[in-house]
This record gives C-alpha cells, sequence and structure tokens, in this order.
C-alpha cells in the first residue's frame, strides 16, 4: 500500500480528532497518521496491511496530548511502518514456499516428492553440471563477485569452509558478517534459550558455529536475527551506537531478504529431483526452523505459521520415508561417521546430529504451542510416544526437552492432549452434540496425569539427574541444574492445568483452582534469574492472562527485571497480551473466551518459543 510521508509535523490539533468521545472516527493509529480507517476491529485494515500495532480502545491514549508524546509517537510509528516494510517484501517469497510444500504434500508427484533415499547411481545421474551447480551457487545482488560454493552430494548450496580457510577475505567471510556470527553465539542465541546448556558429551554448542558456514540460508537468518538484537535491545547510547544500530537495522532486512531466497532456491533444487541425500533434506528443514524461530522472536507477523506448515511437511518426510528412517536414531546414525552405540546415551553427538536434535526439539514444542493458539490439534503427535519418551530403548534417540527448553516431556506432551481435548469440544459444540460428561472424565485423566507429576517432582532428590545423564565434569559452564529444571518444569505444569481449567470450565478467573495456579506462577518465577523468563513465555502469558487485578502488579515487575533483555521477542507480546486481557476483564464472555482468544488478541496470532 503506498502512502504519503508522514512527518513528526503532523499533529492533530483539531479537536474533532482529539476528543476522547469521538472515536467511532477511526482507530487512534490511523487518525495520528492522518489516514482514511476503515474501522475493522479489532485491527483495521490499514494497521494490519502495514503490520504495525493498531491503537482502537475506546478511551484516548496518553500520547495524544498535542505535545511532546504526540510527536514521539508519530516518529515510533515512522520507525515501525519503514521495519515492516522489508518484511512485507519478503513475505511473497515466504507464502510461495509454504505453498509449493504445501502442494508437494497435497499432490505429489515424481519431480516434487522429497527424493532422500535414491541409490547413489542416481544421484550421479541427477547431479547438475557445473555450469548449472555455479547458477544455483550465485552470489546475492550486492555481491559484485561470483562466490564459489562447495558440491554437495546433491549440489545443495552450501558455504566451502575450505574456501574460507584458503579466501578468508572473501566478501561472504568479510569481517562484519562473521562477527556477527560469533555475536549471535555468544549472546544472541543464549538470550533466546537460556536453558540449552549441552554438556561436552553432547557435543557442546559447537554446531551453532559450524552449521552457518555451511547452510547459506542458516548464515544469512543467524545474521538478520543478530543484527534485529542490536536494534532492540538499548545496549549503549550516544552517536556511535546509533550508527552501530543504523548498520545493524539494514542487515537484518538484507539478510532475511537472502535467507528467505536461498531456502526457496534450495526447495527448487529438491523438487528438480537434484537432491538425493538425507542430511540435505535435514539441512532445509533446519534453515526453515531457524526461519521459524526469527519470526517467533519478532512476533510482528504470522509469517511463523507457513514456516511451521512447510517444517512439519518436511520433518515427516524425514522421520516416516520406508527403508529409510525408522527412528530418531536410525537418523543419528546416518548423519555421523562415526559409529553410534544405541545402548549408551552418551556418543559425541556431530555438528550435524546436534543440529538436527535441536531444530527437532524446537519444532516439537512449536507444533505443541501453537497448536493452543490455533485451535487445532498438534501435527506431530502421532511422533510423541517415540521421540518424547522417557525409556530409551533398543535403537531409539528419544529427544529430553528438558535438554533444550529447561521442562520434562511429560508436560509438554499434556499440553498437547489438552489442546487436542480443546480441537475436540469445540467441534463437538460447533455440531451441537458436546457430551458434557465425556468432556469431564477426559479432561480428569489429564488433570490425574499433572498430579502425578507434580508429585513425582516432589521427590526428586535435589543431586538427581535426568534419566541416564551423569554429571558434567564442567559444571562452569553454566549447564542447568536439576533444580533449575524442577521449577521450570512446575511453572509450565501449573499453566497447563489453568489451561485445562479453561477448556472445562471457560474463563473462569475467581475460582481457587486457578487463584492457586497463578500465585504458584509468580512464586516459581521469582526463584529463577531473570534470564530465564524469555524461555517460559507461554507459561508466563498463560497464567498471567488469568491473574487477578492485585496481581497484575507482579506480572510488570517480573518483565521489568529482565532489564533490557525484556524488550527482545516474546515475553514484550505476552505482557502487551496480558494488558489488553486485563483491560477487557469486566467485559469478557467467560463461555467464548480462552486461551487461544488471547493469543490472537494483539491482531495477530503469537508464538511463544
Amino acid at each position: 500500500m503506498r502512502s504519503k510521508r508522514c512527518h513528526s509535523s503532523h499533529i492533530l490539533e483539531d479537536s474533532d480528532m482529539t476528543d476522547g468521545k469521538k472515536n467511532n472516527v477511526g482507530c487512534w493509529t490511523c487518525r495520528l497518521r492522518r489516514k482514511r480507517c476503515d474501522l475493522v476491529r479489532p485491527v483495521c485494515g490499514i494497521c494490519s496491511a502495514l503490520e504495525i500495532c493498531c491503537y482502537s480502545d475506546p478511551d484516548k491514549p496518553e500520547w495524544m496530548d498535542n505535545g511532546v508524546k504526540q510527536r514521539q509517537m508519530v516518529l515510533q510509528l515512522k520507525t515501525e511502518v519503514k521495519k515492516r516494510a522489508s518484511r512485507r517484501r519478503s513475505k511473497r517469497l515466504i507464502q510461495r514456499v509454504a505453498r509449493d510444500l504445501e502442494d508437494e504434500e497435497e499432490v505429489p508427484t515424481p519431480k516434487q516428492t522429497l527424493d532422500i533415499t535414491a541409490p547413489s547411481t542416481q544421484q550421479t545421474n541427477r547431479r547438475a553440471p557445473n555450469e548449472d551447480q555455479a547458477r544455483r551457487s550465485s552470489p546475492p545482488d550486492y555481491v559484485n563477485e561470483t562466490r564459489p560454493a562447495s558440491e554437495s552430494a546433491a549440489g545443495f548450496t552450501q558455504i566451502s569452509l575450505e574456501h574460507l580457510d584458503a579466501q578468508g577475505s572473501h566478501r561472504l567471510s568479510n569481517e562484519l558478517e562473521l562477527s556477527f556470527i560469533m555475536v549471535f553465539l555468544d549472546y544472541t542465541f543464549p538470550v533466546l534459550f537460556p536453558l540449552y546448556t549441552p554438556t561436552i558429551f553432547e557435543g557442546g554448542r559447537g554446531w551453532l558455529l559450524v552449521l552457518p558456514m555451511k547452510i547459506r540460508a542458516l548464515y544469512h537468518t543467524v545474521i538478520s536475527l543478530t543484527s534485529y538484537f542490536f536494534t532492540e535491545v538499548p545496549i549503549s547510547s550516544g552517536a556511535g551506537y546509533e550508527r552501530c544500530t543504523n548498520v545493524a537495522f539494514g542487515e537484518q532486512s538484507k539478510q532475511l531478504d537472502l535467507a528467505v531466497k536461498m531456502v526457496q532456491q534450495d526447495l527448487h533444487t529438491i523438487y528438480q529431483g537434484v537432491h538425493s541425500n538425507i542430511l540435505e533434506s535435514v539441512y532445509l528443514l533446519e534453515s526453515i526452523v531457524q526461519l521459524l524461530i526469527y519470526d517467533g522472536v519478532v512476533a510482528t507477523t504470522e509469517n511463523w505459521r507457513m514456516h511451521l506448515g512447510a517444517a512439519i511437511v518436511l520433518f515427516e518426510q524425514i522421520i516416516s520415508c520406508p527403508g529409510s528412517v525408522s527412528s530418531l536414531f536410525n537418523l543419528m546414525s546416518q548423519l555421523s561417521p562415526l559409529p553410534t552405540n544405541s545402548e549408551n546415551w552418551n556418543g559425541f553427538w556431530t555438528a550435524d546430529q546436534a543440529a538436527f536434535r535441536f531444530f527437532s526439539a524446537i519444532l516439537l514444542v512449536a507444533d505443541i504451542i501453537s497448536s493452543t493458539a490455533l485451535e487445532q490439534s498438534p501435527k506431530l503427535q502421532k511422533y510423541h510416544n517415540d521421540l518424547l519418551t522417557n525409556d530409551p530403548g533398543p535403537e531409539k534417540a528419544p529427544l529430553q526437552l528438558e535438554d533444550f527448553i529447561g521442562c520434562q516431556n511429560w508436560v509438554l506432551c499434556l499440553i498437547s492432549e489438552i489442546a487436542v481435548l480443546d480441537t475436540w469440544k469445540k467441534d463437538m459444540k460447533k455440531h451441537r452434540s458436546l457430551n458434557m460428561t465425556q468432556l469431564v472424565e477426559r479432561g480428569s485423566l489429564i488433570e490425574q496425569e499433572l498430579q502425578t507429576g507434580f508429585s513425582q517432582l516432589d521427590h526428586v532428590p535435589e543431586t538427581q539427574y535426568p534419566p541416564q545423564r551423569p554429571p558434567d565434569m564442567f559444571p562452569f559452564n553454566g549447564s542447568c541444574t536439576t533444580s533449575t529444571t524442577n521449577t521450570v518444569t512446575r511453572i509450565w505444569a501449573h499453566a497447563a492445568r489453568i489451561y485445562l481449567h479453561t477448556v472445562l470450565s471457560g474463563w473462569q478467573t475467581a475460582t481457587p483452582e486457578i487463584c492457586e495456579d497463578v500465585s504458584q506462577t509468580v512464586n516459581l518465577f521469582k526463584e529463577i534469574s531473570p534470564g530465564v523468563f524469555r524461555a517460559l513465555a507461554w507459561p508466563f502469558c498463560v497464567a498471567g492472562c488469568l491473574a487477578a487485578e492485585e496481581q497484575e502488579s507482579a506480572f510488570r515487575e517480573l518483565v521489568n527485571s529482565m532489564g533490557p533483555l525484556g524488550m527482545v521477542g516474546t515475553m514484550q507480546s505476552a505482557l502487551c497480551i496480558m494488558e489488553n486481557v486485563w483491560r477487557k476483564r469486566e467485559h469478557i464472555d467467560p463461555d467464548t473466551w480462552d486461551i487461544a482468544a488471547c493469543s490472537r488478541s494483539l491482531g495477530h496470532v503469537v508464538l511463544f518459543i
């Protein structure tokens, strides 16, 4: 949408535009920008198209003062419009990626099928000529010379580490970009995933450096994410910092566009039948999940839904491909040049294995949490018994989610079951065939399992380590302790029980059970470091939305205790959602309002990962 430039001098001085009694003229955002509002609520069409915050509350905002605050808001909105512009341009590319994968799932053809089991002879025959390989690995527009790329087994667009060694001054590995990679490793990633502290037995976090050097899409997304970190966190002040943020803002837009193009390029390679190696499928999956993480962190659009759908389709093909992968352990074996012992948990993971485990865990969590907002059953739930089990068993390598997000598997599995129950209830109500007895029975079984989980947490000795896992010989590496895992798991479990109660009984904030769970959640948050809060955005938001009026300040203080990092990602979105719900507390219909309604109350569905 084209629009005239909005200058800071456009301050509304007309009484009819600032009178709080005449809000029906349009949303406050459009009135401030002097645009004709279409009056759609809760988010008007203009603000939705520009992906900016739509202030549509009946009461006049405090910044509509015909003074300094109003001028500051004008500048803030101008900045928002500018920042969203590049993301809107990328959206069309992202939609094409998701649409292609959806078409592949619904109407598979020989060309479109992800061929990850082709014999090596077919692989050789399908390999593109050298000149075609050079074309697929061609540089982005801002590079004036050809970038050599390593030719993988299937011609996948990878960055050559050998080339980096031989040509250290090459544009692809310039100092600024490599510095951003290291900032991501040392600062950005630990902020986003504070509870992921793999031990030396698991290969540590080395894959965070190795993978971006191998996968171009991942490389660009990492730089874009770090650039976002620079622009959003007030690390310093002064002219020098302002110049730094200007550079970072430029990098964020440019690198995100490149990442999406690389994913589309690699997807095209797969559809052309060139791809015949399971490792390359894993690389593409990781690139898409990294984009999912990016949009989850930025938390201003619903692009993540397209990434999630694409990643789920690809993940299912990798896991379920006949004759290629019968279990996660078998896949791990194929990703490692070293022998792997299925009976020994502590085989040293290679970078490819560690990365696949991480991105698979995040995808499973994203699938579960998104289902609570999208009012649908988790699409990957059928794999939970194999991948989220506490019993490794023969030839299995299950994922322990506590190693990635600090919460034990059983809680996430129960949240998944609650989402399924919620979907079933709404479907039955839609067809006017809801059986309340059946609803209560199913809900009671889930609540019993939650109570059993709480009891087990009460009897876990502080010295007990996670199943099958010995103590880390390097305790100074910041590994997540059993005590922290216990507390984090409790927080998730309390939020799960709140979620269950809203499914069974509707929006009842005054019930003793809800009040107790909310109170316990606040107390548990006070037991852990504020640096961990971001990993708990979903339980924080669930508990906060059902908080009593006297508990509101406690939740605000928790976000404030995070300092500048509280401005990054989904914690700020969670607080905005909670503030919206608190303002509407007296007008909420307890029979129709729920957790999903909270998640979309900002005008777009927020993904809490």
